[in-house]
Formats: structure tokens, C-alpha cells, sequence
């Protein structure tokens, strides 16, 4: 292949890349729009951790892929809602990696040992993954 063969081959790599990103971005900053948060373009182009607080949430992210696809993986903070961790695809789909309970049945020893057993696994992971 030649030089400009090739550099034609990574350019469009690059715009693909770029453009299956945005998606990311466009989930991503909808799920926010209210707060006025939104994802930094540098962060995104460069897959880059972050960290966002404003407007009483505190979010954590990194990017990753799997199968092929990229992603933001994210935890997410606020007084107001469930820790929640979610992964935004680059063709824009979203999964609940997981999340904390905020609830337990009263008076039942075996639903309360569930509940901190469910949580202790869920900010495990966010630990693991250095997201919180």
C-alpha cells in the first residue's frame, strides 16, 4: 500500500472513531442537559478519566471498549439518587452496570444482609475500577 494509501486508510479511521464517539457525547450530555453538565471534548477525543462535579453530582469516567465497541463507563453521585455505575456505547447504548440500593425490608435480618451484601459488591467494583 502506499504512503497516501495509508494515511488515507487512518484518517478515516480517525473520523469513525470520532463519529461513533459522538454518541457517547450526545447520551452522555442529554443524560446531564438539566444540570448543565456535559462531557469535556478533550476528555472524549483523547479517551481521557475524568471527573465532573456540579450542581450537587460528582460523576468519575473512563473509557474502555469491549467486544469491539467502545465505551464511557461512569460512576455517578448525587444526595438525591441512587450511586449508579453505566456504561454509554459507542452506538449509543446504555447498560446499569450496577447501582446502590437504598432500601431494605424492616425487621428482616436475611433482606437487610442482602442490602449491604449488594452494596459492598457495587462500590467494590467502582473501586476496582478506580471510579470513586
Amino acid at each position: 500500500m502506499s504512503t497516501v494509501g495509508w494515511q488515507l486508510k487512518q484518517s478515516v479511521r480517525r473520523l469513525k472513531a470520532a463519529a461513533n464517539m459522538q454518541d457517547v457525547k450526545n447520551v452522555f450530555n442529554a443524560r446531564f442537559h438539566k444540570w448543565g453538565i456535559h462531557l469535556p471534548e478533550e476528555d472524549l477525543h483523547q479517551r481521557k478519566r475524568g471527573r465532573i462535579q456540579k450542581n450537587g453530582w460528582r460523576i468519575n469516567y473512563h473509557f474502555n471498549s469491549s467486544d469491539g465497541k467502545e465505551y464511557i463507563e461512569y460512576f455517578s453521585s448525587h444526595r438525591m439518587t441512587n450511586d449508579t455505575l453505566t456504561r454509554i456505547y459507542e452506538d449509543g447504548e446504555i447498560e446499569i452496570v450496577g447501582y446502590c440500593q437504598v432500601f431494605c425490608q424492616a425487621d428482616d435480618p436475611q433482606d437487610e444482609k442482602e442490602y449491604l451484601e449488594h452494596n459492598r459488591n457495587f462500590y467494590n467494583r467502582v473501586d476496582e475500577l478506580g471510579l470513586r
